[in-house]
């Protein structure tokens, strides 16, 4: 594995996409810069379209914070002005988020291509730019994913901060504690942007500035991949995603008495 890290960083220059990839899911990357990625999921199913929070592309805008949103193919056809004007930001790095979400560890080979495949051919033709790299739906990979995304030339990136946004059960206020307690050098951020995410538009602005406060810039995903001292570091293996993992821990924690909250997807 030693080896393996060491071969991506020496040969990692210009973007991801142009690089050696690393044999696993990215969940941060370790780093003496002190660089932070923001990530923006939009998922849409073949049975729920869901919607776009405009709120925080336009603090994102204003604030002119480089950011990578993770698309996902139906999300673009059923919201593609959205997707166009996200696309025409200088500051916007797109990411593949499947076609339909499903969790790709859980779908014949033949299918998981196709839900790559299929993204990224409606981005370069629709959107006019290519995705530079994938996020598997509900942090749900294995060796088959990984392989699949390398035949696209895609890093499979998933994350290291949970701002807790998916389904509103989490209040802005610890939204903010968390991701600011949680965030250092290397870190990347999921949200959601996509209507999932009620409080982050309120949450969104004091994040910006408590990471500024700590010394920290913002970089899409491709940049921090692409840093000279930049060491992809390994996700936690999550065959099945991280919903059923996060059921069974809600079963336990309330039959302990404790509590749960909803898990990124």
């Amino acid at each position: 594995m030693e080896v393996l890290l060491a071969l991506w960083t020496l040969l990692l220059g210009g973007t991801a996409r142009e690089s050696v990839l690393p044999p696993f899911a990215i969940s941060r990357v370790a780093t003496s810069e002190p660089v932070v990625a923001l990530t923006f999921d939009a998922c849409a199913t073949t049975r729920q379209a869901n919607g776009f929070d405009h709120q925080v592309f336009e603090i994102l805008a204003y604030e002119q914070i480089p950011a990578t949103f993770f698309l996902s193919g139906r999300w673009v056809e059923t919201h593609l002005d959205a997707a166009r004007e996200i696309a025409a930001a200088p500051w916007a790095e797109l990411g593949n988020h499947t076609y339909a979400h499903p969790r790709l560890s859980q779908i014949p080979k033949k299918r998981l291509m196709m839900e790559i495949q299929r993204t990224d051919e409606i981005m370069e033709t629709t959107l006019g730019r290519p995705a530079q790299s994938m996020r598997p739906p509900a942090g749900a990979w294995n060796r088959n994913v990984v392989r699949a995304a390398e035949q696209e030339n895609l890093p499979v990136v998933l994350w290291s901060v949970v701002s807790g946004d998916a389904g509103g059960h989490v209040p802005a206020a610890r939204m903010i504690r968390t991701v600011l307690e949680q965030t250092g050098p290397g870190a990347i951020v999921i949200f959601h942007i996509n209507g999932r995410g009620p409080f982050t538009k309120d949450a969104l602005p004091n994040i910006i500035a408590g990471l500024r406060d700590k010394g920290l810039r913002f970089v899409t995903v491709s940049q921090l991949l692409a840093l000279p001292d930049a060491t992809p570091v390994k996700a936690k293996p999550a065959p099945f995603g991280y919903r059923r993992l996060d059921k069974w821990r809600s079963s336990a924690r309330k039959a302990q008495g404790g509590s749960h909250e909803a898990p990124p997807s």
